[in-house]
């Protein structure tokens, strides 16, 4: 099982009426959600670990879960709002306005119950920004890492960080305890504006960490392991939008390495160059898949393995 814990939110995708108007359409998204939702449609076995609303967005949102085969047994619900998120799209890259203030995620505390068994922690995005849900997460991460595998997304939003510094520390924090770690080109400046990327990398990489990519939208992506590094291209597709491809793109990468056998502490010590430009190519065909399709709508399993001509 795959432990998903982070944002699960409301995003309105604007969709053109026939009268010309745009109309803003309610959709489950959440960078976190995003992935569990893509980690279920790979076949694999995701459980999710946060906070919902009982408001109606709340009520959508579960019932995604439910509907995705996505567990929610470690999914507390409050009276609190939902996040909800408006999309504005430009040649299908997504802007987002996001209203989040006293969230059911953003007042997050943590588990009640202890963290149950898993192959995978996977976690980031908007409930590393702030207290109560930051310091929540960073603990649970890591608890986690001397029983499972830690994979961090941490998805910046510098518009939304309150103290850029605290927060840059914060990453800092829970990288070290992080076997993967995936890095947008974006998420690298902001986090590190001043350094090289192979020299941030290779800081990560003395320590915990085991995989380090950096996606780069169109540009591809890039992976770096104990044993070298990797370069793929994107995959050419007819792109709709970019909702939720970073997100499907990650989910993909721990699927690969599940559906290998190397979603473990001990295996990813074993990887070789081969498994890391399948878990890639996997990654990639995954991410193209749901940009073909309009906001996050991540593809089947057998939709990927066509793609990859298996």
């Amino acid at each position: 099982m795959i432990l998903c814990g982070g944002d699960a939110l409301i995003d309105f995708v604007p969709v053109e009426q026939a009268n010309g108007l745009v109309a803003f359409v309610p959709r489950p998204g959440g960078a976190v959600l995003n992935a569990a939702t893509a980690l279920a449609r790979l076949e694999q076995d995701v459980s999710f670990v946060g906070a919902l609303s009982t408001d109606l967005f709340g009520d959508m949102l579960h019932d995604h879960m439910v509907r995705e085969s996505i567990g929610t047994a470690n999914v507390s619900r409050s009276g609190d709002d939902s996040t909800l998120a408006f999309v504005s799209l430009a040649d299908g890259e997504a802007r987002y306005a996001f209203y989040d203030s006293a969230s059911a995620g953003r007042l997050w505390t943590g588990l009640t119950e202890p963290l149950p068994a898993a192959e995978a922690l996977h976690f980031g995005s908007l409930t590393l920004f702030s207290d109560p849900p930051a310091s929540a997460y960073v603990a649970l991460a890591e608890q986690a890492s001397s029983r499972m595998v830690v994979s961090l997304d941490p998805n910046c939003r510098p518009s939304l960080v309150p103290d850029r510094e605290a927060y840059r520390r914060r990453i800092a924090r829970v990288s070290t305890a992080s076997h993967i770690i995936r890095l947008s080109d974006e998420d690298l400046v902001f986090l590190h504006p001043s350094a090289r990327e192979e020299e941030v990398v290779g800081g990560l990489l003395d320590g915990l960490t085991r995989l380090v990519i950096v996606s780069r939208g169109a540009g591809g992506a890039s992976a770096w392991w104990t044993g070298g590094r990797v370069d793929v291209a994107a995959r050419p597709a007819d792109v709709k939008d970019s909702i939720g491809a970073g997100d499907t793109f990650h989910a993909g990468v721990l699927a690969a390495l599940s559906r290998a056998g190397q979603l473990g502490v001990e295996a990813l010590d074993r990887l070789d160059r081969a498994s890391v430009e399948d878990v890639l190519a996997f990654g990639t065909a995954a991410a193209s898949l749901n940009c073909m399709e309009s906001g996050c709508d991540p593809p089947s399993l057998s939709a990927v393995l066509e793609c990859l001509g298996e």
